[in-house]
């Protein structure tokens, strides 16, 4: 898939979305859309800024200011991207409480905001070239497999890498060992893939991933595979981390129900 396909793909991706958020009906779900939508208007963003080849964004704040000074956005669309970056990690990380009909006049707002920028960004690079990335996702994989064979039952590339584009450059990669997280052999791993990709060792992130939290678990669980020892792992995995997280928002929703005792 050349770039300009995978742009089109993330713009039906949005409209997807936005579609569910159309006819959701409980605020939990329009809460989640509303980050997806943002999430995926972002990473439009982000595919076009390395498809061309623009300068790095430092924090996804600053993808709207860069389509800005392209030419591609207006100011305005700029600032409301980068009030969405900051909205976005309040929902996600509920760093403060947030007004439930706030949200909801929001969702409102943005099934005509993304439209009006998922269709301003497609129209502005169509028919520019666009060259592929540096290293396909396929390459990279292969220099991995290599690096990791037989050191690891299972390991995984994720985060922007595997979607074909980079917002710090990284190279995120997530493994299970056989006998459990040993520190010093995932530092090993960390300078054999390093080496393997030509890359300074700054750049590569080897986590494991019965280490993680449910959800970064489930990121990293969620990426292009590199080595996969046994299917039925991978699977079991996944169905862990996701039944973790029903556990905990199952918790949460207990928790804001139970009044606070005086």
């Amino acid at each position: 898939m050349d770039a300009l396909e995978r742009v089109r793909r993330q713009v039906e991706l949005v409209e997807g979305f936005l579609k569910e958020l159309e006819t959701e009906k409980s605020y939990r779900g329009i809460e989640r859309l509303v980050q997806l939508v943002i999430q995926a208007l972002l990473d439009l963003g982000l595919m076009v800024i390395a498809a061309l080849g623009w300068r790095r964004p430092r924090a996804y704040s600053e993808v709207g200011y860069i389509l800005w000074e392209q030419g591609v956005l207006s100011k305005d669309d700029a600032e409301m991207l980068r009030s969405m970056a900051g909205l976005r990690n309040v929902l996600v990380h509920a760093y403060a409480h947030v007004d439930r009909d706030r949200i909801l006049e929001f969702a409102e707002r943005l099934k005509v905001d993304a439209r009006r920028v998922v269709s301003t960004v497609l129209r502005s690079i169509e028919g520019k070239p666009i060259d592929p990335p540096e290293e396909s996702v396929a390459g990279i994989v292969e220099k991995l497999k290599r690096a990791l064979s037989g050191k690891v039952t299972l390991a995984l590339l994720y985060g922007g890498r595997a979607k074909g584009y980079a917002l710090k450059g990284d190279y995120d990669v997530a493994v299970l060992m056989e006998r459990g997280c040993d520190l010093y052999k995932l530092g090993g791993l960390a300078v054999d893939v390093a080496e393997a990709l030509e890359v300074p060792e700054e750049l590569v992130d080897v986590v494991c991933i019965d280490a993680l939290p449910p959800e970064h678990a489930l990121e990293a669980l969620s990426g292009v595979p590199v080595i996969v020892s046994n299917p039925a792992l991978l699977f079991e995995l996944r169905f862990k981390a996701l039944l973790q997280l029903l556990d905990l928002e199952e918790g949460v929703k207990i928790c804001e129900r139970t009044p606070s005792r005086p």
